[in-house]
């Protein structure tokens, strides 16, 4: 079945308009092709916008959306991540939040980066232009994959992008997540400063373009995008533990250190408190091995002020011990008691079905599919 754009003509952000190619026409990606109609002349894209080396053949632009918006490694995790994220894809905050937050934003090209975030940052992909084009969406996204596999896991983007069919609900997903992260004229503002936007534009603009990607619910995108933002040490947890085969390394989902002093710097403050932990404790052990014990008895009346101050170091050594095993039991147990309640918590709800909508594709041509994840 042929679906239409999710947005309507007028709003669409690029006004390229492209031309229809057969599948084998490769040798004029880099031209325009210019029609001429009562009167007036037209120039057709025979590229994908902002893409002047891929042509518009079926085959290349299906090889480019694979390897532009493809995230192989979590749709092979789909049945584990509740393990280790929240099930909603509406769980994203908007980029005034990600400040308030302390995370600065990065932009990055890889798409299975696309909302991960690691301690004051977070890996946002910029908007390619095409999908800001209703010639675009109208000629290569009106067609969406089998929604029964894709909901059971069974479709993985493999390593080689020749060996899949791109699917829709995928750009749907990505293009939610943006709706998502720019909801208000400041979010706006923060996005152009970081790059994200492929075009200039102005806010009422983008707003009557973006809303009705707002609008789609779980059942309309692919399983990346039933989850929001997830965090990296997470991701690398679920890899070492589940082993997906296309990931790059069985230890990490993006590995953190690129040399050997990032990984000594932000080791040696745990070692540093490990140490001054240790040694608080032995000195504390030390104090109540030197004080004999005559020196703690009450009926001693002789020197007694220098009695009571033994005494007062004997308990406060005791004190500090009690205080160092609580510290370090707290930080054994309170992580790992979190870790337990949001383990439960994502079992009881790793089935759980979105919310149900209406299957009715409006005026705006936003596709909703009233059935389970």
């Amino acid at each position: 079945m042929t679906l239409p754009p999710p947005f309507s003509k007028s709003s669409a952000l690029s006004r390229q308009r492209l031309a229809v190619l057969p599948d084998s026409s490769q040798n004029v990606s880099n031209e325009t092709i210019q029609c001429t109609s009562k009167g007036t002349s037209t120039q057709f894209l025979s590229y994908i916008p902002d893409e002047p080396s891929i042509s518009l053949s079926k085959t290349a632009v299906n090889d480019f959306l694979v390897s532009e918006l493809s995230t192989p490694v979590l749709d092979e995790l789909y049945n584990h991540l509740w393990f280790v994220a929240r099930r909603s894809g509406r769980s994203i905050d908007p980029l005034h939040r990600q400040k308030i937050k302390g995370r600065s934003v990065i932009a990055t090209e890889d798409a299975g980066l696309h909302l991960v975030w690691h301690h004051d940052m977070i890996y946002i992909k910029p908007m390619p232009l095409c999908l800001l084009n209703y010639d675009f969406w109208a000629q290569f996204l009106s067609t969406s994959a089998n929604r029964e596999e894709l909901r059971e896991g069974s479709i993985v983007a493999p390593k080689s992008p020749h060996a899949t069919i791109f699917d829709r609900a995928t750009a749907i997903g990505f293009m939610r997540s943006y709706s998502l992260l720019v909801r208000h004229r400041v979010d706006f503002v923060y996005a152009r400063e970081s790059h994200l936007f492929p075009v200039e534009t102005d806010w009422i603009k983008w707003s009557k373009f973006i809303n009705t990607f707002r609008k789609v619910e779980d059942e309309g995108v692919s399983n990346r995008y039933h989850y929001g933002q997830l965090r990296l040490s997470r991701l690398n947890w679920a890899v070492r533990l589940f082993r997906p085969s296309s990931a790059a390394t069985k230890w990490f989902y993006e590995i953190p250190h690129w040399s050997t002093g990032m990984f000594v710097e932000r080791a040696i403050t745990p070692l540093f408190f490990g140490f001054a932990s240790l040694s608080l404790v032995l000195s504390s052990m030390q104090v109540l091995l030197s004080v004999p014990d005559k020196g703690l008895k009450l009926y001693i009346v002789s020197d007694l002020s220098f009695i009571y101050m033994r005494r007062a170091f004997w308990v406060f050594s005791i004190f500090v011990l009690l205080l160092s095993g609580a510290v370090w039991a707290s930080l054994f147990v309170i992580p790992f008691g979190v870790f337990i309640w949001q383990l439960l918590w994502g079992f009881r709800n790793r089935n759980k079905p979105c919310a149900h909508v209406k299957g009715s594709r409006g005026q705006e041509g936003v596709l909703n599919v009233g059935s389970k994840c």
